[in-house]
């Protein structure tokens, strides 16, 4: 049963496991184990008792409680690996951070000579518009938020987020449930998840959701979650989604970290209630 939550865990592509979902598995390896065990040395226990013989009996009672003994172990074990696994895994294995993309010019086209028309005169040769060159700026947090801005806390330059991935349902570690990048007929709050590091409390992080270019969730407030582990943020759209590609843009201070993205392609339609016709007195 273990080995095939761990095989869910991973992904249906059988992609490398995270930091998290291995804590998570070796967590439920000693929660399911420990129990069992000392169900079966109590078993063997209260079994001893019917033996005759005495030297049997006790190596048999003695074989029972070193296995209850053995399955409280286990159950500290994963009390331990629940608390304290996920800050030690990141203590040791860094998660490799995003790449940043930059913005790119492209450069101007130089215009062509027009060729001269040697025969009779007649209407001359207008030229074609030039094509500006266009380039992908780096997001940046609107005004109206920086202004509010009071901050006393500085973050650190070395902070790290995982690409974030977008899903309508989390588990109990702040993890992703079956990411995608398309939904149909999404329900009404999706989350976007993902993991970080080197975060310090009281520094002021944001998350912004866009749709064509409009602000329609974001939250800004000081960090609380520690140094490391899974975090994750939430939109619920107060005129509900809409059909198109949106955007998430997560922000440290003033500091753009990470992009995610996905697309709503079909929203069930709201049922509009029919008016029922009244009756008038003649």
């Amino acid at each position: 049963m273990v080995y095939g939550v761990c095989r869910h865990a991973a992904g249906r592509r059988q992609e490398p496991m995270t930091i998290d979902q291995a804590v998570q598995c070796l967590w439920m390896f000693f929660l399911v184990l420990g129990p069992l065990a000392a169900w079966l040395g109590w078993r063997r226990v209260a079994a001893s008792r019917r033996l005759r013989f005495f030297l049997l009996r006790r190596a048999q009672a003695v074989e029972g409680w070193r296995a209850i003994l053995l399955g409280v172990l286990l159950v500290l074990l994963a009390t331990l690996v629940w608390r304290l696994g996920r800050p030690a895994a990141y203590a040791i294995l860094r998660p490799t951070p995003s790449i940043t993309p930059t913005a790119t010019p492209t450069p101007t086209p130089t215009p062509s000579a027009v060729p001269t028309i040697t025969v009779t005169p007649g209407i001359s040769l207008t030229p074609s518009i030039t094509p500006t060159a266009t380039s992908t700026p780096t997001p940046q947090l609107p005004e109206r938020l920086v202004l509010f801005f009071q901050e006393t806390v500085t973050p650190r330059p070395d902070v790290l987020f995982s690409p974030v991935l977008v899903t309508d349902r989390l588990n109990a570690g702040n993890l992703a449930v079956d990411p995608r990048e398309e939904f149909s007929d999404p329900p009404r709050t999706l989350y976007g998840a993902f993991s970080y590091e080197n975060l310090q409390n009281g520094v002021r992080w944001t998350a912004l959701w866009y749709f064509r270019g409009e602000v329609v969730c974001y939250e800004s407030k000081p960090w609380d979650g520690g140094t490391g582990g899974s975090g994750y943020t939430d939109c619920a759209p107060p005129d509900g989604w809409r059909v198109g590609d949106y955007e998430i843009q997560m922000f440290v201070g003033l500091t753009w970290k990470v992009t995610g993205r996905f697309a709503v392609l079909s929203v069930r339609p709201t049922a509009t209630p029919t008016p029922s016709p009244r009756v008038t007195p003649g």
